[in-house]
């Protein structure tokens, strides 16, 4: 049972960390920031596997099965699809057309980098941070 409220603890501090960052406009950046949404995919992915996870331990069935473990280690994959989405974006449309010369042409490029790389590390530090969590949930439920 006390695999059960180890789970149930990062599941409240998940609910914590979401109010908080909803409070602080962190949903906001975010949807600012990451234009493929794969954050948000991360983020259900997580949700769903912690209540799994949790309704797992309450019945007592403490095995894991291997697709939980790809699971773990596929919204790391996600961030890493973000990362390379955010980084095409930078490599292909911020310097076709470019005129150095055009003050216009340069704020537009310098902009368009910014929300390439902010997508490609947000969504990176997201996929992350889930599989982390999952992991931690994953190996607290077999041990």
């Amino acid at each position: 049972m006390i695999r059960f409220w180890k789970i149930w603890t990062v599941f409240v501090l998940m609910l914590l960390a979401t109010a908080l960052g909803y409070y602080w406009g962190a949903v906001d950046f975010m949807i600012n920031n990451d234009f493929t949404y794969l954050s948000f995919v991360n983020i259900a992915i997580l949700y769903g596997f912690t209540v799994n996870v949790m309704y797992k331990a309450s019945t007592k069935n403490m095995e894991t099965t291997d697709g939980e473990w790809f699971l773990s280690d596929a919204v790391l994959s996600i961030g890493m699809v973000g990362t390379l989405s955010g980084f095409l974006v930078v490599l292909y449309s911020t310097f076709q057309g470019l005129d150095p010369s055009n003050t216009d042409s340069m704020r537009t490029a310098i902009e368009t980098l910014a929300s390439g790389m902010g997508t490609a590390l947000l969504t990176s530090l997201v996929g992350l941070i889930a599989s982390l969590i999952m992991k931690y949930q994953l190996v607290t439920l077999e041990s």
